[in-house]
């Protein structure tokens, strides 16, 4: 049954669970009946928060068979159970933390225009499912054979130290974090928008800040990873990757409900009058792009860029943060990007 510092990690990791769930039916509520946009990346959310139920589910059923508590005072096969079940719970949430920045990636993808904003986010994203999935399995194969990680009646040898390869997952985690939490403030601060609107949305789109504050802490905790004591020494590291995927969600989910919030608030609508601003770029070229819904009737949105303005018009209001957030994301929920000659 649960005891010691199992109780608490447990209690935390299904506050947390529970925390951010809120966000994924108002998040799909947005999405779907809001601004009728539902993209890639809303699914790749849901996803990140059942792995985040799975890691919080394993992490309970090695709660009640000892885990939090000294590995010496557990009866052997209480241990091995416990050990077992927390690293199954540990894998979901290696593979569950770059899934949710997935969805952050996917997220940005809708609101950026530059080329070089697109790769860097790509860039960010597929370097860091490389290492994710690296990880995990190196933390299954670090032994041979694998069932003598967890289980100490059973002979094998190790081939490879796996808290390195985690060590370097935490710190791309965070610095993954960093940049995406620090993107928005280099392409919404070029928009010729009130300086409120500016904070507003900036702000909202970089809770990642958070995120990544929790993965610094739990990359320093990763040294439990080679203890002796795995089940009480490990407690810390379970509770801040749990901390990390909860906030990394809810870092995400928030800018999404901002039109929900509005509606609610402010009463107003996403379809009433037009909106407009200019964006300046040192650029030199001219090019026109347009942006169109198909599946809504004469919903547009254009951008042209003569010599050094790229304007933005969007008509049925479009709001500032509806817009930022890709409701006319680039070929995302049914919308085509197509460049005019």
């Amino acid at each position: 049954m649960l005891a010691g510092k199992g109780i608490r990690a447990v209690a935390v990791m299904w506050a947390m669970t529970f925390i951010s769930f809120i966000l994924v039916p108002l998040r799909l509520y947005t999405r779907v009946y809001i601004i009728e946009a539902l993209g890639v990346d809303d699914h790749v959310f849901n996803l990140a928060w059942v792995f985040l139920l799975l890691y919080t589910i394993f992490i309970t059923i090695a709660g009640v068979h000892g885990f939090g508590q000294p590995i010496s005072t557990l009866p052997i096969d209480s241990a091995v159970q416990a050990v077992y079940n927390e690293m199954i719970g540990q894998t979901f949430a290696v593979i569950g933390m770059a899934i949710a920045k997935l969805s952050l990636g996917l997220f940005l993808l809708r609101i950026v225009v530059k080329q070089w904003h697109r790769l860097s986010i790509w860039v960010s994203m597929v370097s860091l499912s490389i290492v994710s999935v690296m990880t995990a399995i190196i933390f299954w194969t670090q032994r041979v054979p694998s069932k003598s990680i967890y289980d100490p009646r059973v002979p094998g040898r190790s081939i490879i130290n796996v808290t390195p390869f985690s060590i370097l997952l935490g710190s791309w985690c965070a610095a993954v974090d960093f940049y995406f939490a620090l993107l928005p403030w280099i392409f919404i601060w070029n928009l010729n928008m009130k300086f409120k609107e500016k904070m507003s949305i900036a702000i909202s789109l970089s809770l990642g800040f958070i995120a990544c504050v929790c993965g610094i802490i739990r990359t320093i905790d990763l040294g439990g990873l080679s203890s002796t004591n795995y089940t009480e020494d490990t407690v810390d590291l379970v509770i801040w990757s749990g901390v990390e995927m909860a906030v990394t969600l809810i870092c995400v989910g928030i800018p999404t409900v901002r039109p929900l919030y509005r509606v609610i608030v402010h009463g107003s609508s996403v379809k009433s009058s037009d909106s407009r601003y200019i964006k300046q770029d040192d650029s030199s070229h001219s090019s026109r792009f347009r942006m169109q819904n198909p599946t809504k009737r004469s919903t547009m949105f254009s951008v042209a860029q003569e010599s050094i303005t790229e304007a933005y018009i969007a008509r049925n209001n479009q709001s500032d943060e509806e817009i930022l957030m890709g409701q006319y994301g680039n070929n995302i929920g049914g919308i085509r990007v197509r460049e005019e000659g």
